[in-house]
Formats: structure tokens, C-alpha cells, sequence
């Protein structure tokens, strides 16, 4: 019979698969002047992912799930600059699970009306010397890590700050997570399996037939 780990994502818990960041930047500055002083819409947000880890050469389904807070405004003009930032919530990984872990990422995927002017990566905590990254592919933005870090100890990924610059035509600008299979993922990492020694990775993907929104922005006078 076909096993399956039950996890949850918020603060403090999880298989111990999780990671976290530091001060880091990516691409340009985001703070770039222009951008939109419009009241500020912060959302609070939990993505249940389809994921997947493998243990002794087994893929095991994981259910598992992460927080989010998202801040960006309510409503900006047409053509006008704005800012959105990402903010996942820390986890600790669970040592029974990981001895250690590694090639962590987060996907988040931005509006396709919309053009991306800069963006960068600040906060995050106890990482230690690991750098972080952004990967643009599209709309979506992958944030990486080559840290390594040990299970039970807790992380924080630093937030993405996406400057993105409004369509000329009224329209409702959504964020949410990028990635839609195992292949392009969502979220995940590497863990080093405690009991076999091994290297095994985490996978995860928001569902697309079920897709979660991190904020909304309408375009317009």
C-alpha cells in the first residue's frame, strides 16, 4: 500500500524541507523613482501544493502547504509604476525527515498585462553566509539559494519586491505562484534522508485547475 506524508507549511512546522534567506538582490534596484504611493493592499494567503518527495527510490505524495503575505496596491493608473512584495512565511525543517538541505526555491509568477521594470530581494534571517538569487522566465520569477542548511532549525527566505509598470487599458492585474508540474516546479528543495543517507528531492507545484490568488491590482482612473 502506497504511503503518504501529511505536512503542513506554516510557521514552525513542515518535514523539516524548508529553507530560508537572507539580504540579497536581483535584478535591479526596486525602488526606483515613479513608483505608485497608492494605498497599500496587504493579503494573507495558504497555497495547498501537489508535491511529492521520494525515499529509497520510492515518489511518495506529500500533502503540504505554504503561508504567504502579499502587499500591492488596491488600484493604480494606466502606464503608472507599482510595487509588489512577496513574503513567505519561515519554516522549520523537521530533522527526522532532513539531516540536511539544499537547492531550495520559490516560484511566483506576475501579471502578463503588466511589465516587470526591476526587482530585488531584502530581509530574510538566519541563513548564514548563503546567497540568493532571482531566475526570470516569463512572467515568472524563481527566487534560489545555494545555501545548506541543517533540519530543525528555522530559516526565513528573503522577500521578492517586484517593480511592475501598468498596461496602457483598464484591466485587474493577479500574482500568484509560478510553476504548474514536478519538471517546473513551485516550490522545493534537496534533503539529505537521515535514515538512507541519500539525496532526495522535495517537489511541489501550485494546481492550476485550482489556483490561488496573492493579490489583486485594477488598472484604471
Amino acid at each position: 500500500m502506497q504511503r503518504k506524508w501529511k505536512l503542513t507549511g506554516g510557521i514552525g512546522t513542515a518535514m523539516g524541507l524548508a529553507v530560508t534567506a537572507v539580504v540579497a538582490t536581483a535584478g535591479s534596484a526596486a525602488a526606483s523613482a515613479g513608483v505608485a504611493e497608492a494605498t497599500k493592499t496587504t493579503t494573507s494567503s495558504t497555497l495547498p501544493y501537489i508535491c511529492r518527495t521520494r525515499f529509497a527510490g520510492e515518489w511518495i505524495p506529500v500533502e503540504y502547504s505554504r503561508d504567504f503575505t502579499t502587499t500591492a496596491p488596491a488600484k493604480v493608473l494606466p502606464n503608472q509604476h507599482f510595487n509588489v512584495v512577496f513574503d513567505s512565511a519561515p519554516i522549520k525543517a523537521v530533522a527526522d525527515y532532513n539531516k540536511l538541505l539544499n537547492s531550495v526555491s520559490f516560484n511566483y509568477r506576475v501579471p502578463s498585462e503588466a511589465k516587470v521594470v526591476s526587482y530585488r530581494l531584502t530581509g530574510g534571517s538566519n541563513v548564514g553566509t548563503a546567497k540568493f538569487w532571482v531566475e526570470r522566465s516569463g512572467t515568472d520569477l524563481r527566487v534560489k539559494s545555494d545555501g545548506e542548511w541543517p533540519g530543525g532549525y528555522e530559516f526565513d527566505f528573503p522577500n521578492l519586491e517586484v517593480v511592475l509598470k501598468a498596461p496602457k487599458s483598464a484591466a485587474t492585474l493577479t500574482t500568484g505562484a509560478g510553476g504548474s508540474s514536478f519538471t517546473d516546479t513551485s516550490f522545493g528543495w534537496y534533503r539529505l534522508q537521515p535514515v538512507t543517507n541519500e539525496w532526495d528531492p522535495f517537489q511541489c507545484y501550485a494546481d492550476p485547475a485550482k489556483p490561488v490568488t496573492f493579490s489583486n491590482t485594477v488598472v484604471g482612473y
